[in-house]
C-alpha cells in the first residue's frame, strides 16, 4: 500500500522569530577582541542544530562565538541559537585540527521547516545574512553546517528545490570572492519521535551532487540509545555527530 505523505504549504511570509528567545546571555570575561582574519562556520538548522542537545562539559575553547558584532570564547549555551539546553558547536570545535581559532555563527532555531529558510523574505535566513555581511568585513565563510529535517517528515516537499532557494536568498549580494571557498556538509535529518523518512534522506542526499556539498547519514542512523526524548540528542548522539562533522572539515581542512 502507498503511505500518503502529508502536503506541505509554504510559511507565511511574515512568520516572526523573535530575536530576545535567541540565547544572549554572554559572559563579558569571555569576550575576545579578533585583531586578525578567521575562518567562520555557520552551524544553522533545526533544534538539534540550536540548544537543545545534552552535551558532556566542554569549558570554554579557543574556539569563538559572534553575536552582535563582538567575538566571545565559544561555551554552552551557544550565543544567537534558541533553546536552553546545550548545541553540538563546542564538541565539534573540540575535535578540529585548526590551530588558529575559528569564529562559530549559531543560529539554528528549533521546529522549522525548510520553507521557514528558504522563503524569499525568511527572517531566519535574513538574521543569518546580516550577521555574515558584518562577519566577512574581515573573515573568511569556510562552512554551512545544515542540521535540519525533521519538520519536514512525511511530507510532499521538494526539499532539493527549497534548499538552493535558500542558498540563494542566504548568500544574495555577496562578493562570489568572499565565498568561493564556501562548503556546506549537510546531515540526513527526518527523525524526531517519528520514523526515518527515506524518501526526505535520499532528497537530501542527492544535494551531494553539487561539488561544495557533503552529505552525511550520521543523525538518522543514531536510534533511541542517541537521544534523550526520541528527537534531541543526548552526549553519545552530540559526539557521534561532533565527530563525525569534524572529521569531514579536519580531512578537507
Amino acid at each position: 500500500m502507498k503511505i500518503r505523505r502529508k502536503k506541505t504549504k509554504q510559511t507565511k511570509i511574515n512568520k516572526i522569530f523573535p530575536v530576545n528567545e535567541r540565547n544572549h546571555n554572554f559572559n563579558t570575561d569571555l569576550l575576545y577582541e579578533t585583531s586578525s582574519s578567521h575562518d567562520v562556520i555557520v552551524l544553522i538548522g533545526q533544534s538539534n542544530s540550536a540548544n537543545s542537545v545534552i552535551s558532556k562539559p566542554y569549558p570554554p575553547s579557543k574556539h569563538l562565538n559572534y553575536l552582535n558584532n563582538k567575538t566571545y570564547f565559544l561555551s554552552n549555551p551557544v550565543l544567537g541559537a534558541n533553546g536552553d539546553r546545550d548545541c553540538v558547536a563546542p564538541a565539534i570545535a573540540k575535535k578540529l585540527k585548526s590551530k588558529k581559532p575559528i569564529i562559530f555563527l549559531t543560529n539554528g532555531w528549533g521546529g522549522t521547516s525548510i520553507y521557514d529558510w528558504s522563503h524569499s523574505k525568511s527572517m531566519l535566513t535574513k538574521y543569518v545574512r546580516n550577521n555574515l555581511k558584518n562577519l566577512l568585513k574581515k573573515h573568511h565563510l569556510k562552512y554551512i553546517i545544515w542540521i535540519q529535517g525533521e519538520s519536514d517528515n512525511n511530507t510532499d516537499v521538494d526539499y532539493v528545490k527549497e534548499f538552493k532557494l535558500f542558498q540563494k536568498n542566504l548568500l544574495k549580494g555577496f562578493d562570489k570572492i568572499k565565498i568561493k571557498k564556501l562548503k556546506y556538509i549537510i546531515t540526513q535529518t527526518s527523525i524526531c519521535g517519528n520514523t526515518r523518512d527515506k524518501a526526505l534522506n535520499n532528497q537530501q542526499k542527492e544535494l551531494a551532487n553539487e561539488q561544495n556539498i557533503t552529505v552525511t547519514n550520521i543523525t538518522d542512523n543514531l536510534d533511541i540509545n542517541y537521544r534523550f526524548d526520541n528527537c534531541h540528542f543526548n552526549r553519545f548522539g552530540t559526539e557521534r555527530i561532533a565527530s563525525e562533522i569534524s572529521k569531514i572539515i579536519n580531512k578537507e581542512s
